[in-house]
């Protein structure tokens, strides 16, 4: 029920109803205040369930709690989940599941865009999307209306940079750590992703057969990343730093000491030195992709070895030499 009561020389109006975060707005007159509590009122009473979901009781702060620890928790995103559910906590964690509609979502995606990018929101809400799919097919929880949803926010246009050979070059010869040479390179090469490198063991590193396999990616999907010539060359050179880590049974050890954090850093210090502050690591797999299309391979191909999920994302990581092209128009 709304509560009334004067504030100063305003009126202000808090609705409390089980189920719903409490309300509350101040104004210049108590008829206003009233007019408002009533509004809110019906617009929660119109949103409320009754029968097969009247006895729930779940908010959505204890869905997406329960999500991280029996779900999320097995995944290689759990990290960055406890991170992006904070937000949703705040925001509409005091909701019951069943009374948080689209126009909730979809004010929440409106406020989130004031202060983060359109990404972030995207994670966000792809997050709670999750946990309500998980909560109405395994949990029992009754969506009469069906998960609440909101259309996704545009995200602005890729980034068109390419890091030419001789950019490259500069790069590594203002790396302060030798690691960090190796890397650079491998990143073009592979288009492998910063935390992939690093992660590397020597035990998925097979020098024979020319691959890498990753049982742990930013998708949750294991792929096995063919090596070049340059690719293979690096990695070769690192065992032989190493003195055949291998045969003294250290198979399990990392091919690379540097932490992802560690490359970042690295990495920015050194396009600082060169003049190319505007250039990130990430900025390598997006060279690396165009240059795997450059060399012929087609869609299917690159996505095997970059692991891209859809042609969409491939597509803004692709920024592909115009003379290139025009060699095979001819």
């Amino acid at each position: 029920m709304a509560s009334i009561h004067k504030h100063g020389s305003n009126w202000r109006c808090q609705v409390r109803k089980e189920g719903y975060p409490t309300q509350s707005r101040t104004f210049g007159t108590k008829a206003e205040a009233q007019q408002w509590g009533r509004e809110v009122e019906s617009q929660m009473a119109r949103q409320q369930f009754i029968g097969s979901v009247s006895g729930q009781t779940m908010t959505v702060r204890e869905m997406l709690q329960r999500y991280l620890d029996e779900v999320s928790i097995t995944k290689a995103s759990h990290k960055t989940d406890v991170s992006r559910v904070k937000p949703l906590y705040a925001a509409i964690g005091d909701y019951r599941v069943h009374t948080l509609t689209s126009i909730n979502i979809a004010q929440y995606k409106a406020k989130r865009l004031l202060s983060v990018g359109p990404q972030t929101v995207i994670h966000e809400l792809n997050l709670l999307n999750r946990a309500y799919s998980v909560a109405a097919s395994e949990w029992g929880v009754v969506l009469p209306s069906g998960i609440p949803k909101t259309k996704r926010p545009s995200m602005p246009k890729g980034r068109d940079i390419r890091v030419p050979g001789e950019a490259v070059n500069r790069l590594v010869a203002a790396s302060e750590s030798p690691e960090l040479r190796v890397i650079i390179r491998l990143a073009v090469e592979t288009a492998m992703r910063r935390s992939e490198i690093t992660g590397i063991r020597w035990e998925h590193v097979n020098l024979v057969r020319r691959s890498v396999y990753l049982p742990k990616t930013k998708t949750d999907q294991p792929r096995t990343v063919p090596l070049s010539s340059v690719a293979l060359r690096l990695l070769k050179d690192m065992a032989g730093a190493k003195a055949g880590p291998v045969r003294e049974g250290r198979a399990e050890e990392r091919v690379f000491s540097l932490a992802p954090d560690s490359v970042t850093q690295g990495f920015k210090r050194a396009a600082v030195r060169t003049h190319m502050g505007e250039i990130n690591f990430h900025d390598l797999r997006h060279e690396a992709t165009s240059r795997l299309f450059e060399k012929g391979l087609n869609v299917i191909e690159v996505a095997r070895i970059t692991g891209h999920k859809t042609l969409a994302m491939l597509n803004r990581y692709t920024h592909l030499d115009v003379s290139t092209l025009l060699q095979k128009l001819d």
